[in-house]
């Protein structure tokens, strides 16, 4: 069902601002080890992206571009190896969102990055969600907002950057589409229906009521432990 909503109008073109959105964030992240957690329209889309020496695709299923298969509240993956985590709006298609970001916590070394992308729940398409029975977008079970998974990265110790708003669209059903993933332009192209879009101004990369997405980078800070040393005793002196 998501797959097939990933490829009409409407998620061919959220892909393609989210590809943008993506790339921007992974050009700081370095390293040997990137894990993306969930499968999310075409499967090389983020994959080209990354900066560092290797990228893994870990899903509940299997599919084309899977590399593995486990599930997302407990990953099969070792702890403190990987560099970074990419959540493609995983967090809000599992039974437990907690669990999925202490897995992510478990497996990111100290220093390592966590890139999430989801759905604004405050936006007009957290509007359609409500009113929708919790039915958009498609495989959708709830919506997590921002400033609440802000909160929760803060409780496990996380440095979070401000988050990117994007994708100024109203939330409805367009049936065009195409089966390949969307093009990387830069900061300009053509839409499926042959118009010319360009990247999201400056102004719109902080909150907007009218934002259907965000992306969320946040860092995993590691506190010094300073040695407790023991205390001299002092000498008795003979008065």
């Amino acid at each position: 069902m998501r797959s097939h909503w990933l490829e009409t109008g409407t998620g061919t073109a959220l892909l393609r601002e989210e590809s943008r959105q993506v790339a921007g964030a992974f050009e700081n992240i370095f390293g040997d080890q990137f894990l993306q957690i969930g499968a999310w329209g075409d499967p090389s889309l983020f994959r080209r992206y990354a900066r560092t020496r290797r990228y893994a695709v870990v899903a509940g299923k299997r599919g084309p571009g899977v590399d593995f298969v486990s599930a997302p509240e407990d990953l099969a993956v070792a702890t403190d190896s990987v560099d970074a985590v990419f959540l493609p709006h995983i967090l809000e298609s599992t039974e437990d969102p907690h669990a999925v970001l202490r897995e992510v916590d478990r497996v990111l070394r100290p220093d390592g990055h966590v890139v999430v992308a989801g759905f604004n729940a405050w936006g007009w398409w957290g509007g359609r969600h409500y009113l929708s029975g919790r039915r958009f977008p498609a495989g959708t079970q709830r919506l997590v907002s921002e400033y609440r998974l802000r909160d929760w990265l803060h409780l496990l110790d996380y440095f979070v950057e401000p988050a990117r708003f994007h994708h100024i669209a109203a939330p409805f059903y367009r049936r065009f589409g195409s089966s390949e993933p969307p093009a990387d332009d830069g900061a300009g192209g053509r839409s499926p229906d042959g118009r010319e879009w360009r990247d999201s101004p400056a102004r719109f990369r902080r909150w907007n009521p009218l934002a259907s997405c965000y992306l969320l980078v946040a860092r995993k800070e590691v506190s010094t432990v300073t040695p407790i040393r023991p205390a001299f005793r002092r000498r008795l002196y003979l008065v």
